[in-house]
């Protein structure tokens, strides 16, 4: 009999536009893994309680003059964690899924393992990502305890980069054996089989794909591309998913395209076949699905050795990193040294990245550890509680 899994989320499992498709993928990966998904949907709150919290927050920032973290404090957790608890006395599951939702377990009570997974841990995300700049100190020590709590609540801890799990170790003490890391996969379809080899004598085709231009460094990137058509290369340099403000004869510029929509789908797929290079010197990133779609497409990424980014791309191999501070000039200088002069490097890389996709960054890959995981988890726990 195949198992039941209760699956936390707060859109339906289908909704191939929540998280950017990972939800969607995740679901699709298990139900080919055979388990029985059971969509649990994650704690809404009446109106009552909504104003409580606002009341909350407003007397926070007006003691305190800095920003409050709205989506973790105890109040809410513990609601959440009340509120998920009634919902699963409802049905019957053998384990339960929670990706991303530390509210929904940190105070929670069941008698079934607890499978949770994030692509960062809290603690790091604070004063790193844009949505967690200028939060008081208390609320930061809000934050962490929330996240301690759920982490060890939970029964196994599922990240996507070591990056996070080390930071899971580390700052909270998790036992090493309670943390896995399984990388996401691509988001879309990859061909079958590598494409056919690129010519890489024709001006090099360079990819920026992302919708925040500045988050993902798109700035840095651009007037890299500037300052090595001064020297008088020639390159193609396509800015996918944004639309900034930018005049130059050697852009293209391709806005939003939505990977929902069959039309506008092939049309990604199109400019990944055609692209020698993706370049993102992300500022601040966990596990940018985009790489893993690149390697898919065998394409070497070029961008920064920041938050879970080396996990997907290799430095050297399926491309390069530059450390965080790194300039436009000081990427325009490896594009020159490292790439344009060596085709035959550029050739390997790409092999490397698709590779690399075919052994980890692939949702089937992914299901089949994550089935490994809950199977040896849900033996474990019958042995202990029959």
């Amino acid at each position: 009999m195949a198992a039941k899994i209760a699956f936390l989320s707060s859109q339906p499992l289908d909704d191939r536009r929540h998280w950017s498709g990972t939800m969607f993928k995740m679901y699709e990966a298990l139900q080919e893994q055979g388990f029985e998904i059971i969509w649990v949907p994650t704690a809404t709150f009446s109106a009552s309680e909504e104003k409580v919290f606002s009341f909350i927050q407003k007397t926070y920032e007006r003691v305190f003059r800095r920003r409050f973290n709205t989506h973790h404090f105890v109040l809410k957790a513990f609601l959440a964690s009340k509120k998920t608890e009634k919902a699963l006395q409802k049905i019957d599951f053998d384990l339960l899924f929670s990706p991303t939702y530390l509210n929904e377990i940190a105070f929670l009570k069941i008698n079934k393992p607890i499978i949770y997974l994030n692509d960062g841990t809290f603690n790091k995300l604070i004063g790193y990502n844009p949505g967690f700049m200028g939060i008081g100190w208390l609320s930061k020590k809000i934050t962490r305890l929330l996240e301690e709590k759920a982490l060890k609540n939970s029964t196994h801890l599922i990240f996507s980069s070591e990056w996070a799990a080390d930071d899971a170790h580390k700052t909270y003490g998790i036992p090493t054996e309670k943390i896995s890391v399984v990388k996401f996969g691509a988001n879309l379809g990859v061909p079958e089989v590598p494409l056919h080899e690129k010519n890489y004598s024709e001006p090099l085709n360079v990819l920026f794909s992302g919708v925040g231009w500045e988050r993902k460094g798109g700035d840095i990137a651009l007037e890299a591309i500037k300052i090595l058509h001064k020297k008088g290369y020639c390159l193609k340099f396509k800015i996918m998913g944004c639309t900034p403000d930018v005049d130059e004869d050697f852009v293209e510029i391709i806005p939003f395209l939505n990977k929902n929509k069959p039309e506008e789908l092939a049309e990604i797929e199109r400019h990944l076949a055609e692209a020698h290079l993706m370049f993102v010197p992300t500022r601040t990133d966990c596990s940018p699905i985009a790489f893993c779609e690149a390697a898919g497409f065998a394409i070497p990424v070029l961008s920064t050795n920041t938050g879970g980014v080396s996990s997907i791309v290799e430095d050297g191999r399926t491309g390069f990193l530059l450390p965080e501070k790194a300039s436009a000039q000081d990427y325009a200088n490896l594009i020159e040294r490292e790439i344009l002069p060596n085709p035959d490097r550029l050739k390997q890389m790409s092999e490397n990245a698709r590779r690399k996709y075919d052994e980890e960054l692939n949702w089937k890959i992914w299901g089949d550890r994550m089935k490994s995981i809950f199977t040896g988890i849900s033996e474990k726990y019958t042995q202990i509680i029959p």
